[in-house]
C-alpha cells in the first residue's frame, strides 16, 4: 500500500524528530543561517584558572610556546592560538614572546615528549600551553615542571584517571570521577569540541577577564576552527554547528589567503565550498605535511602574511598529498592481503608500512572488512618497538578495550572511535589474541556491536521525491558526523525496477530508475534484481545538475532486497 505523500517540511520535521530535535527552538536553532548556540567557556573544568594563568604570563612578559599536534586539528589549533596570544600580548601592551612547536610524526609520535620539553625549555620559555594533545601525559608535565617551566593543557582525548597531568588540564571530557579536585557538579553541556574548539574557548575565557570585546576577535579565528572541526570529524551538532556554519561563510568569501591559495591548488571554488570539501579537499592537503613532511610548515603556512609563501607551502602540500595517496594505496593493498589471517580484531603489520598513512589505512580496512582495525609500523631508530593506528567499527569504544590491557603499552591514547599506542615486538602476538577474544564474547553478549549498517530515519513514497524536498534537505547542512545526509527509504515491488544499467570507466557503479525516480549507487553494480518481492532502497534525494539542468534523482546508500 502507498504511503500518504508528505509535503517537504513535514518530512524535515520528521527526520529532526528522529534526531532528538523536537522544540520549536530547537528546530529554529537548527535550522537557522545565523545559528546562537554557544556556551558559556568558564563552565569548562580547569577553564578560570586556565585563563587566569595566560593572563599572569602575558602581564609578566613571559615566553609562551605553544604545543600542538601535527594533525589538521593540532595545526589548526596552534596557528589559531599563536595569532591569538600574539593579538592579546598587544592590547596588553606586553612584551611577552609568542612561539610554537609541533613534534615529528615519525621521530616523536604524538603528544609531548621530554626531549621536545627540554628543547623548548632551551629556546628561553617560561611556560608551555598544549593545543590538542597532554590528558594523559602525567610524567611529560611533571619533568616540565622539574627543569622550571610552567605548563597549561588543553585537550579534548578521553582522559585517563591513572595519567592525569598534576597541572591545570582544560578538557570538556573531564569528569568528577576522572579527578577528584572537581566538583559533582562540575561539566561541560558538550563534550564534543575539537581540540582547536577547547583551545577557542580559551581564547574567549581570557578575552573575557582582559574585559575585550569578543565578536570581533573570535570571529577572525572561526574558519580555523571550521576546518579543524570538520578534519577530526566531530558530531556537527550544538555549538559544533554554530561554528562550521560560520566558518563556511568566512570561507566562502576568501577571506583568508591561506585558505584560498590551499583552495586554488585544488582545482576548487571558494564560493561554493561545503562541509565534504573541507574533508576531502582541504584537510587531507594540511594533513600531507604532518604525514610525510614538517607540520611546523602548516602553522606557519597560517601564520605568515608572505604571498610568495604561501603560495609555495600551498603547492607543496599538493604535491605531498599526490605521493601520500600512492603510499597509502600500496599500504592498503598490502594490508588487504593479510585480512584473512585475522578474527574479530585485524592488527595488521604490512611489510611497506609507513606512519604517515597508517590511521588512514586501518579506516579504509575497516570500511571494507567492517571490523575494527590497527595498522602496525616498525620504529626506525631500530628499539624494538612498534607503533599501532587503530580505527575502531560500529559503537564499540576502542580506547576502554585497549585500556583493559594497559600493561601491555608503552604508550596509548585516543578516545572511542580512534586511538595510537606504541608496542614491543614481543607484545605483538599477545595484544592480537586478548583483543580478538574480548570483541568475541562482546558480540556474544551484543552481535551487532560492529555493524556500521545505517538505518533508514523515515520511510518516503516515490511521489515525494522532488527538487524541493532536495532543497529543503539542504537546510539541514552542514553534512558531516554526528549529522548525516539523511537516510530515507523507498519501497519499491522488484517489477518497478527499471532501465537497470553500469556506469563508470570501470562499470561499478549502478543506475536504474524506481517507481518512476532515477537512481545512482554508487559502487552498487554488484546489485541483482529479481522480478518478485519488495525492494527496500535506502538513500537521499538529491539535485543533479548536468547542462545547467537541474534535475533529481535518489543516492541510494544501500539495497535489500525483502521477499
Amino acid at each position: 500500500m502507498a504511503l500518504i505523500s508528505l509535503q517537504p517540511d513535514e518530512i524535515i520535521r520528521k527526520i529532526l524528530e528522529v534526531r532528538g530535535i523536537v522544540s520549536e527552538e530547537d528546530v529554529r536553532e537548527f535550522l537557522s543561517c545565523k545559528p546562537q548556540l554557544v556556551h558559556d567557556p568558564m563552565l569548562m573544568p580547569g577553564m578560570k584558572d586556565g585563563a587566569e594563568f595566560l593572563l599572569r604570563a602575558l602581564s609578566d612578559g613571559k615566553h609562551i610556546c605553544i604545543y600542538g599536534d601535527y594533525d589538521v586539528d593540532g595545526v589548526l589549533g596552534t596557528a589559531m592560538f599563536v595569532s591569538f596570544l600574539r593579538e592579546a600580548a598587544r592590547l596588553l601592551d606586553s612584551s611577552s614572546d609568542i612561539t610554537f612547536y609541533i613534534p615529528s610524526r615519525i621521530d616523536e609520535g604524538y603528544g609531548l615528549n621530554e626531549g621536545a620539553i627540554r628543547a623548548i625549555k632551551d629556546g628561553g620559555a617560561d611556560a608551555i600551553v598544549t593545543v590538542d594533545c597532554g590528558s594523559v601525559s602525567a610524567a611529560e608535565a611533571a619533568y616540565a615542571r622539574d627543569i622550571g617551566l610552567d605548563i597549561l593543557i588543553t585537550d579534548h582525548h578521553d582522559p585517563d584517571p591513572e595519567k592525569l597531568p598534576d597541572c591545570i588540564l582544560i578538557n570538556p571530557k573531564l569528569q568528577p570521577q576522572d579527578d577528584c579536585r572537581l566538583s559533582e557538579d562540575t561539566g561541560y553541556p558538550f563534550k564534543k569540541l575539537a581540540g582547536a574548539g577547547v583551545a577557542f574557548k580559551l581564547c574567549g575565557a581570557l578575552l573575557t577577564l582582559m574585559n575585550e570585546e569578543k565578536r570581533s576577535v573570535l570571529s577572525e579565528m572561526i574558519d580555523l576552527l571550521c576546518v579543524a572541526t570538520i578534519a577530526d570529524v566531530m558530531p556537527l551538532v550544538d555549538e559544533n554547528r554554530t561554528f562550521v556554519k560560520y566558518g563556511l561563510l568566512k570561507l566562502r568569501k576568501g577571506a583568508r589567503p591561506a585558505f584560498d591559495a590551499l583552495l586554488a591548488v585544488s582545482g576548487s571554488e571558494a564560493a561554493k565550498l561545503t562541509s565534504r570539501d573541507v574533508a576531502f579537499v582541504i584537510s587531507p592537503r594540511l594533513n600531507a605535511l604532518g604525514r610525510l613532511g614538517d607540520a611546523s610548515e602548516a602553522v606557519e603556512f597560517f601564520l605568515t602574511d608572505n604571498e610568495d609563501k604561501i603560495n609555495k607551502i600551498a603547492l607543496r602540500m599538493d604535491k605531498l598529498n599526490t605521493e601520500r595517496r600512492k603510499i597509502q594505496d600500496e599500504c592498503y593493498r598490502e594490508c588487504m592481503e593479510l585480512v584473512g589471517e585475522e578474527t574479530n580484531f585485524l592488527l595488521l603489520k604490512p611489510v611497506n608500512s609507513h606512519e604517515g598513512v597508517a590511521g588512514i589505512v586501518a579506516g579504509k580496512v575497516r570500511e571494507a572488512t567492517g571490523l575494527p582495525c590497527a595498522v602496525l609500523t616498525e620504529t626506525q631508530d631500530n628499539t624494538g618497538l612498534l607503533k599501532g593506528s587503530v580505527r575502531s567499527a560500529g559503537r564499540l569504544d576502542i580506547i576502554s578495550l585497549l585500556r583493559e590491557h594497559s600493561g601491555l603499552f608503552e604508550r596509548l591514547g585516543g578516545h572511542a572511535a580512534a586511538a595510537g599506542f606504541t608496542i614491543t615486538l614481543e607484545h605483538e602476538d599477545a595484544l592480537r589474541e586478548v583483543l580478538s577474544s574480548d570483541i568475541g564474547k562482546m558480540l556474544e553478549a551484543e552481535p551487532d556491536l560492529l555493524s556500521d549498517k545505517e538505518e533508514a530515519e523515515l520511510e518516503i513514497d516515490a511521489g515525494d521525491v522532488t527538487i524541493s524536498l532536495a532543497e529543503a534537505i539542504e537546510e539541514l547542512a552542514p553534512f558531516g558526523a554526528g549529522n548525516p545526509k539523511p537516510a530515507l527509504s523507498l519501497s519499491v515491488p522488484a517489477d518497478r525496477i527499471t532501465d537497470v544499467r553500469t556506469m563508470g570507466q570501470d562499470g561499478s557503479h549502478l543506475r536504474f530508475i524506481a517507481d518512476g525516480v532515477p537512481c545512482i549507487f554508487f559502487g552498487g553494480a554488484h546489485t541483482r534484481f529479481t522480478g518478485t518481492g519488495i525492494v527496500k532502497i535506502v538513500g537521499c534525494p538529491e539535485i543533479n545538475i548536468w547542462n545547467d539542468n537541474r534535475n533529481i534523482q535518489f543516492a541510494v546508500r544501500h539495497i535489500d532486497v525483502l521477499r
